[in-house]
């Protein structure tokens, strides 16, 4: 399998710029009032991907950030709302789109077949401890409820470290992928930085590249416009939403003249 062709295909082009869509918080979660209902969500998600068409990304990811403090295991509440609120959005997405219903895998692939998704952001391997408590994933759980709700044409992109945490894989995490390459029917790799905002340091970042050249490397989090460019030449795609955020601030609505300047950046990095 030629992963970087392979990617290219999914996204219709090299180095894709993957916006974020960030749901406000959905019923049953902590943050969830009467200023963010299913209708508020919908109204909000078409405000932010209008922006963001307009604007010309390569490509959409849909995620509960608004969810906080993040489940393991979602409830039924949460993916039935999940798949509402984004398939009142679809008929504005003109790019392919993914999703990730934090910090559930499996909730993640069932809405992903839901709403026709091409690609997940998600973590599928690894034990961790940190900000949202212990988090175990088991991938051979995972990939065989792909498998059983056919979904293999769903494709993978996943972290191999912590979000907000530690994991408690202590290898270096060249050698957690190099194993999880070997086991997994992963399509790419997502690193990021310690939380949502911060990007990984530039030196550990270009490692992972250089140790699997021939392996999408997506950049999780943490581009704005003062450093995209340092950070392009290493990764095979991006995913973007704290900077493009009014005030930068990760639950508020996107900003248009941040989101603007952000991605004209991000192309211009890329050339």
């Amino acid at each position: 399998m030629n992963y970087l062709e392979e990617h290219k295909k999914i996204f219709g082009c090299d180095k894709p710029i993957i916006g974020c869509l960030h749901l406000l918080p959905l019923p049953g979660t902590p943050y969830y009032n009467e200023e963010t209902t299913i209708e508020k969500n919908i109204e909000r998600l078409k405000h932010d991907a209008a922006i963001l068409m307009e604007n010309g990304v390569d490509a959409v990811v849909f995620a509960n950030e608004g969810d906080r403090p993040y489940l393991t295991a979602v409830g039924p509440e949460v993916i039935a709302a999940y798949v509402r609120v984004v398939t009142e959005v679809l008929p504005m997405i003109h790019v392919p789109y993914g999703c990730g219903c934090l910090i559930d895998p499996i909730a993640t692939l069932a809405i992903a077949k839901a709403i026709g998704a091409k690609f997940i952001r998600t973590y599928v391997t690894n034990s961790y401890e940190g900000t949202f408590g212990h988090q175990e994933f088991c991938p051979a759980e995972v990939f065989r409820y792909r498998h059983q709700i056919d979904a293999d044409d769903v494709h993978v992109y996943t972290y191999f470290d912590a979000h907000a945490g530690v994991c408690l894989d202590t290898r270096p995490i060249e050698a957690q992928i190099s194993s999880g390459l070997a086991a997994l029917p992963i399509s790419g790799i997502l690193v990021g930085g310690p939380r949502a905002g911060l990007p990984p340091e530039t030196s550990a970042f270009a490692n992972v590249k250089k140790a699997f050249p021939e392996i999408p490397l997506i950049l999780g989090s943490g581009a704005n416009k003062d450093n995209i460019a340092d950070l392009m030449p290493y990764c095979d795609g991006l995913i973007v939403g704290t900077t493009t955020k009014r005030d930068q601030y990760l639950y508020n609505e996107m900003d248009p003249e941040r989101a603007k300047e952000f991605i004209a950046a991000a192309k211009a990095a890329r050339k």
